[in-house]
């Protein structure tokens, strides 16, 4: 048996067991998380394995993105319910990142043990220890993509969206999922304007609401009530990402416009126009946080995801063995 991770990204736990993509002849996969570089191929892997395993929650936004898991195939777990697929034992464990993140972990019947951190930041995550092969994402595995306020700052993205709500709405940017994220962290954080979202959104809110997840009033794109709310000027409207270089013509002067990028290093937030806004808040583990994963959790071989971080997995793998201590190398090679 070899754990590794393809050119396709799909990360092989075992000879039937893969994560986060599609090996022709797969017995199960895992779905770590809902974003689109970790359900390539999903389709074909709902026609061809025998088993499809995420949370709950995961398998529950699938639904509403569009996939259909037969129920015969659909196999939910909650965090630390320890499941038998043959001779495997799989587990799946916390993970901060999106709503309904999970890592996993695969015991093989002669007592080896196997994980994938799927996408993760700290604290919140659960360290996996005690593995013979950890796979590891390290989206910024470069030294200098550090981000030493990355703990501080929701707190600080909260303050600017209360402070921007005193003089009018707030437009925010970013992917899917991060987006949901954001709504409730400022639930969390006490902001209590209504939120605006895209029609094509409202299933997503309505699976988290049915989770338990608090997210007070939402209101869709276009309805009467989002248009009373604009009118008010007390409002959160989120937007795609994409959407940040377009944002001086599809929206009133009165309103606040908030970029979220992970890749903003220089300050936790920074000015780029009147009541225009880039935060650096990420959904990933920068470099001080991989390291204190690893450093923490020292598999006897550590396996960094070079399908999705390209020359910064490289670069980390050289730091852990050298720096760290620990046996690593970057998969799939060459990337």
């Amino acid at each position: 048996m070899r754990t590794y991770v393809n050119s396709n990204g799909a990360v092989v736990l075992t000879d039937t067991i893969v994560a986060d993509g599609h090996v022709p002849g797969l017995l199960a996969r895992v779905v770590t998380h809902v974003h689109s570089d970790h359900i390539a191929q999903l389709r074909r892997s709902i026609r061809e394995a025998a088993f499809l395993l995420a949370t709950p929650l995961t398998h529950d936004l699938l639904s509403a993105m569009g996939y259909t898991v037969p129920f015969s195939k659909r196999v939910e777990a909650s965090y630390h319910t320890r499941l038998r697929i043959e001779d495997y034992v799989v587990e799946l464990h916390p993970a901060n990142h999106v709503p309904g993140a999970a890592q996993v972990t695969v015991e093989l019947p002669g007592g080896e043990r196997v994980g994938y951190t799927g996408d993760f930041k700290l604290p919140g995550t659960e360290i996996l220890q005690d593995l013979d092969v950890l796979v590891i994402d390290a989206t910024y595995g470069f030294e200098e993509w550090q981000r030493p306020w990355q703990e501080e700052v929701e707190y600080l993205l909260a303050d600017i969206v209360n402070d921007e709500l005193t003089r009018g709405g707030v437009a925010i940017y970013g992917y899917n999922g991060k987006q949901e994220e954001v709504m409730l962290l400022l639930r969390r954080m006490g902001v209590s304007a209504p939120f605006i979202v895209p029609r094509r959104r409202l299933r997503v809110i309505e699976v988290l609401r049915r989770h338990g997840f608090e997210l007070g009033e939402v209101f869709v794109e276009g309805s009467a009530e989002a248009f009373e709310a604009r009118r008010s000027g007390w409002f959160v409207e989120f937007r795609h990402y994409n959407e940040w270089k377009r944002r001086r013509g599809n929206g009133s002067t009165r309103m606040a416009h908030v970029l979220l990028t992970g890749w903003e290093f220089r300050a936790p937030y920074r000015s780029v126009g009147s009541r225009e806004w880039v935060v650096s808040f990420s959904d990933h583990a920068d470099f001080r946080q991989l390291v204190e994963y690893v450093s923490e959790a020292r598999p006897r071989l550590l396996v960094v995801d070079a399908a999705r971080g390209g020359a910064a997995a490289a670069f980390f793998a050289r730091y852990a063995s050298e720096k760290l201590g620990v046996r690593a190398v970057a998969q799939p090679l060459g990337v």
